[in-house]
């Protein structure tokens, strides 16, 4: 008899319901677990290639090449630049940056540093990007030996890669034009 009541004790209404929502909540968790791991893969792979992007963007900006600097641009990117001047093509961006390749940046080197990219949906990213630079000139011709600032890109992924369509930049230790 000890075993039909231990039985019965079981069966509890309350019990049994308890342990259901336990096991709902169990399966519920693993497939949350499941579904934050896939984003996290997704997510580590267009990090790795956002990062690739800002990359190639700092490498052509060493080699003084303007192409190169703007392979990543999309043909009609809204650029704005430290002192708020907008440019509103690939080819403006790259023809200013070759003219300061040519002469005020032609000793420039600039490390970027992705600090944070957001993911707006899975096909945009707003990417905060820390970078500095040494060897720049002021139009007046005189030495800039350091600056650093951000540029917030944002991101969309056509046709399968990453391109920049916005950047906008500031420069923590820019002064104003002398008019």
């Amino acid at each position: 008899m000890k075993t039909r009541a231990s039985f019965a004790a079981a069966l509890d209404p309350k019990r049994v319901l308890a342990i259901l929502i336990l096991i709902f909540a169990m399966a519920l968790g693993i497939g949350f677990a499941r579904v934050a791991s896939a984003n996290e893969s997704a997510n580590s792979k267009d990090d790795a290639a956002i990062k690739e992007i800002v990359a190639g963007f700092s490498n052509g900006w060493n080699t003084h090449d303007a192409h190169a600097m703007c392979a990543s641009l999309a043909d009609d990117v809204e650029w704005v630049n430290w002192r708020g001047e907008p440019l509103g093509t690939r080819q403006a961006v790259e023809d200013e940056h070759a003219k300061l390749f040519a002469d005020l940046y032609k000793n420039t080197q600039r490390t970027d540093t992705v600090k944070t990219i957001r993911y707006i949906n899975p096909e945009l990213a707003v990417v905060d990007d820390y970078w500095t630079m040494t060897g720049a000139r002021k139009r007046d011709g005189s030495d800039w030996p350091y600056r650093a600032g951000y540029t917030d890109f944002m991101m969309a992924k056509r046709g399968g890669r990453w391109i920049v369509i916005v950047s906008h930049t500031a420069d923590f230790n820019a002064t104003a034009p002398v008019k």
